[in-house]
């Protein structure tokens, strides 16, 4: 951030949350190119929360620290 500008919106730097996966006590079979398009669907949220996490915290350092462990 410059020195002297405004800090972003606070809903700018909000830290994104990762949804709940698929309940691990279900069955259910899908047909191959729907389970890759839910692969692939599941891979580009994950890309694209790093890369907002990233920005938030090269933005606003420390914001989205997640705790080691």
């Amino acid at each position: 951030m410059k020195v002297g500008a405004p800090p972003p919106p606070a809903d700018l730097i909000a830290c994104p949350i990762a949804p709940e996966g698929f309940p691990t006590d279900e069955v259910a079979i899908l047909p191959p190119a729907v389970r890759a398009s839910a692969i692939r669907l599941a891979k580009a949220y994950a890309a694209t929360a790093s890369q907002l996490t990233r920005l938030i915290d090269h933005t606003v350092p420390g914001t989205c620290a997640r705790e080691e462990g």
